[in-house]
C-alpha cells in the first residue's frame, strides 16, 4: 500500500453467547471498524516530500477513522415473564488530518461528529405474558445517549424499539438508508439521544385483538447553541455559538461538529419524500441535532383488529396514532417555539378468496396542526410560520402466492392539502396542494 490515495479498512467482529440456565442467556457482542491510509511522512509513501528519512521498503499506515461498538444482553424467559437487559458503549475517533468535514455540506456517506466521541446505550424491556386471561403487558425503558456512533450497525434491518415511533422504524445510527427504497416500503428513523419509556398493554380474545400504547420522550441531545453545519459567525468571522467551534488550520475558518442534514424541522412527510426536499418534506429522519433544542414528545397509540368468519376468513384492522410534539428551540426566543399535533389513522380490510389470492383495500388519513413548524430568525426577529396539513390515501392490493414465489399488485389514490399562516393569515405563496396522486407498483418476491 504504497499510494496515499489507497485505503485499507476492516471491520472486525466478535461474539461470544452462553446459556448457563434454560431460562437464561448472555450475549456479547464487539465490533471494530478501522480505516487506515498510508502515511504521507512516510519516505516509502508515494509521492512523499519525506527525503530525510531511510526507506525500509514498508510503508506506515495511519487510523483515519476508528469505531467501537460493545454491547452485553441479558436474556430472562421463566414463565409468564420475559426480561431483557442491553447495555452498549461506543468510541467513535476521527483524525482532523485525514478526513474531509462533511459536517457542513453534503453531511457525507457515512455522517459522524468530527470529534472523538464516547458514548452509551442503554434499553431495558419486560414482557408480562397472560397476566389475565388473554391479556399480555409489555414495557420498555431506552436511554440512547447523544454522541452514540454505530457506522457498522443495521441501517434498515431491524426495529429495535417497541414503541410506533414517529415513522415506521427506529435505529441507532444516523446512517439510515431510506434512499433508495419504493414509496412502499418503510421509513426508518434515527433515535440517537432518545431517552424515555413505553408501557404497552394488549388484549387477546378469541378473533379479538386490542392493543394500546403510551411513550413519554425526552431527548439526550437537548443543547442550546450546539456546534452544527456552518458555524454561525459575526461579522469578524468569530462563532456566536456559546461552545466555541473549531477552526480549520489552513483557511481559518470555523466549521460544525455535529451533522443537521440540512432539514432538522417538522414532521416527515413519508408520502412525497425526496432528498431534493422538492416536495418539502419536513424533518430528514437522520436529523437529530439542532444548533438550539429543548424538546418532549408523547406518542399514544390504539389499535383494533377483528377477524370475522367469513369466506375464508376477513379481517379488519384499524389502527389511530397521536403524537404530542413540543420543542421550545431557542429558550432565549417564545416566537420559534414548535408545537406539534399528529394525528395518523389507518383502517383496512383484508380477504383470503383462494388458497394463493388474498385481497385488501384500506383508508389512511393523516392530520397535523404545528405551530411555528420551520423557519428562521432574521434580524434578530423570529419567522416561523405554522402548518396545518392533511393526507387522504385510498389504497388496494392484491397478491398470489405459489410455492416460494409471490406476486403482488398495490394501487393507491393521494391527496395532500398544505395550508401555511403567518399570525392566523394565510399565506397562499407557502400554501400548496396535490391533488388526485395516482400510483401503483408491482413485485415478484422468491424465497429459496
Amino acid at each position: 500500500m504504497q499510494n496515499p490515495f489507497w485505503t485499507r479498512d476492516a471491520t472486525y467482529a466478535l461474539k461470544l453467547q452462553q446459556q448457563p440456565k434454560d431460562w437464561f442467556t448472555w450475549t456479547f457482542i464487539t465490533s471494530y471498524l478501522l480505516d487506515e491510509e498510508a502515511d504521507l511522512n512516510d519516505p516509502d509513501t508515494l509521492g512523499s516530500t519525506n527525503f530525510i528519512d531511510k526507506k525500509d521498503g514498508v510503508v506506515a499506515t495511519l487510523p483515519r477513522y476508528q469505531n467501537l461498538n460493545s454491547t452485553l444482553e441479558l436474556q430472562i424467559q421463566k414463565g409468564k415473564f420475559d426480561g431483557n437487559l442491553l447495555v452498549g458503549f461506543s468510541h467513535s475517533k476521527p483524525d482532523p488530518c485525514y478526513v474531509f468535514n462533511s459536517v457542513a455540506g453534503n453531511q457525507g456517506i457515512s455522517p459522524i461528529a468530527m470529534k472523538t466521541a464516547n458514548s452509551y446505550a442503554v434499553k431495558a424491556r419486560i414482557d408480562l405474558n397472560g397476566l389475565a386471561s388473554g391479556f399480555d403487558l409489555r414495557m420498555e425503558y431506552f436511554n440512547i445517549g447523544e454522541d452514540w456512533t454505530s457506522t457498522f450497525g443495521a441501517r434498515r434491518e431491524q426495529d429495535v424499539l417497541l414503541t410506533d415511533g414517529f415513522l415506521d422504524g427506529q435505529l441507532p445510527t444516523l446512517n439510515i438508508a431510506n434512499e433508495f427504497i419504493d414509496f412502499r416500503d418503510p421509513f426508518y428513523e434515527s433515535i440517537v439521544g432518545w431517552h424515555g419509556g413505553t408501557i404497552a398493554p394488549k388484549l387477546t380474545k378469541g378473533s379479538l385483538e386490542a392493543e394500546l400504547e403510551f411513550t413519554f420522550l425526552e431527548y439526550n441531545t437537548d443543547k442550546q447553541d450546539r456546534c452544527t453545519g456552518n458555524a454561525i459567525t459575526d461579522k469578524d468571522g468569530n462563532p456566536l455559538a456559546s461552545q466555541v467551534c473549531p477552526q480549520d488550520p489552513t483557511t481559518g475558518k470555523y466549521y460544525g461538529v455535529y451533522p443537521t442534514f440540512l432539514y432538522p424541522d417538522g414532521m416527515t412527510d413519508t408520502e412525497f419524500f425526496s432528498y431534493a426536499n422538492t416536495n418539502d418534506r419536513g424533518r430528514d429522519p437522520r436529523s437529530v441535532y439542532k444548533q438550539n433544542q429543548a424538546r418532549r414528545s408523547f406518542i399514544t397509540m390504539a389499535r383494533l383488529a377483528y377477524q370475522f368468519g367469513i369466506g375464508r376468513g376477513l379481517k379488519w384492522d384499524t389502527k389511530v396514532k397521536f403524537i404530542r410534539d413540543t420543542d421550545m428551540r431557542s429558550t432565549q426566543v417564545a416566537e420559534d417555539d414548535y408545537t406539534g399535533n399528529l394525528l395518523f389513522a389507518k383502517t383496512q380490510a383484508s380477504m383470503q378468496l383462494t388458497d394463493e389470492l388474498s385481497a385488501s383495500l384500506g383508508f389512511k388519513l393523516a392530520w397535523w396542526d404545528e405551530k411555528h413548524r420551520s423557519g428562521a430568525i432574521v434580524a434578530g426577529k423570529a419567522d416561523y410560520p405554522d402548518y396545518k396539513t392533511l393526507k387522504t390515501n385510498l389504497f388496494y392490493e392484491l397478491k398470489y402466492q405459489f410455492g416460494g414465489a409471490t406476486l403482488a399488485w398495490y394501487m393507491e389514490w393521494l391527496n395532500k392539502d398544505v395550508s401555511v399562516a403567518r399570525a392566523g393569515i394565510k399565506d397562499e405563496r407557502m400554501s400548496y396542494a396535490y391533488k388526485n396522486v395516482v400510483r401503483g407498483i408491482g413485485t415478484i418476491q422468491a424465497n429459496f
